[in-house]
């Protein structure tokens, strides 16, 4: 039996769980002294859109924003400004967190899709609506006091209205169809979809006399999934029309087109229309000029500014229609 030592062996720190063994894409090892970080990938949950997409999902919520600011206009009985600001993605998390602390927060579902989507209304801009609704003329007296439940009721039914129009703007086939299930003044309380799910993230600039807040709407990515695919298959379809279009002639050159611009002035019940008469006025809001829509051939083919130039009443286009259809 010998009397030598036993050879010792050092443990390296990988070899004590505290450091994990890391290789690069090519098959490499990361050397245990670089500085790395490790994050935690849910690859069930796309962090990105492809720029396509997001054009298409861009396009469709600018015309989701005039129409908003039609109805919204006409329910106040007020001019109402508002345009298209943030379009990202978040995981609900950074959403959640990032909302702030009172503010009015709604919880909707849209059958017959997957997932709860959440608009957030800042307290100033909810009292500043409710005062309105109600009949106030002046700014709310105390914009960061809590509603009240009639004022709640009230609010609830301007969140309908930028539901209905947002279900709306797709053009969907299938009756969509958005349900109020939840009412927060506290993003700490919302658990409604996992941490780690990816919302489209949109955010509404809004000006109502002196209140200039953002509205924002998060729905999670897999809920309008549906309408991505068949949007994206409508882009193929009308892709490979164009493709198989006839050769242009010079013949066609001179054909006499109709070109129309229209304005969406507001919405009126049948009995006021049945009291118009001649020499009536009908007032119309500032954000009309920004809505207007060019016709060629009775099919809407561009959103358009309106205004004067150079003396003449003239409209510029703004964008081409999503669906040419409508």
């Amino acid at each position: 039996m010998s009397d030598a030592p036993a050879p010792t062996t050092t443990a390296s720190p990988a070899d004590e769980g505290l450091i994990p063994v890391v290789f690069r894409s090519d098959g490499k090892r990361i050397d245990a002294r670089e500085r790395i970080t490790i994050e935690l990938v849910n690859f069930h949950n796309p962090t990105l859109l492809a720029e396509g997409e997001l054009r298409r999902l861009r396009s469709v919520h600018d015309d989701f924003v005039r129409a908003l600011t039609l109805r919204l206009s006409s329910l106040l009985r007020s001019e109402l400004g508002m345009n298209l600001g943030k379009f990202e993605t978040q995981s609900c998390e950074a959403f959640i967190e990032g909302l702030k602390n009172p503010s009015q927060i709604a919880l909707f579902r849209v059958t017959p899709l997957n997932g709860v989507g959440f608009i957030e209304l800042p307290q100033k801009l909810a009292a500043a609506l409710t005062n309105r609704i109600l009949g106030g003329r002046e700014p709310a007296a105390n914009p960061e006091a809590y509603l009240t439940e009639i004022e709640i009721a009230l609010l609830e039914d301007v969140i309908a209205i930028i539901t209905a129009e947002w279900c709306e703007q797709w053009h969907d086939d299938t009756a969509m169809n958005a349900h109020l299930i939840g009412h927060e003044t506290n993003p700490r309380f919302i658990q409604a979809s996992a941490k780690n799910a990816m919302m489209l993230v949109v955010g509404i600039e809004v000006g109502f006399g002196r209140c200039e807040e953002v509205i924002q709407i998060a729905v999670p990515l897999s809920m309008i999934e549906p309408m991505m695919k068949r949007l994206h298959a409508a882009r193929e379809r009308d892709s490979q029309r164009t493709d198989r279009n006839a050769a242009w002639r010079n013949s066609y050159d001179d054909i006499a087109i109709p070109v129309h611009a229209e304005m969406v002035v507001a919405r009126m019940t049948v009995a006021a229309l049945l009291k118009l008469k001649t020499g009536d006025l009908i007032e119309l809001p500032a954000s009309a000029l920004e809505t207007a829509r060019i016709n060629v051939a009775g099919s809407f083919r561009f959103t358009a500014r309106a205004g004067q130039q150079d003396g003449f009443i003239a409209v510029q286009i703004a964008a081409k229609a999503l669906d040419s259809r409508k």
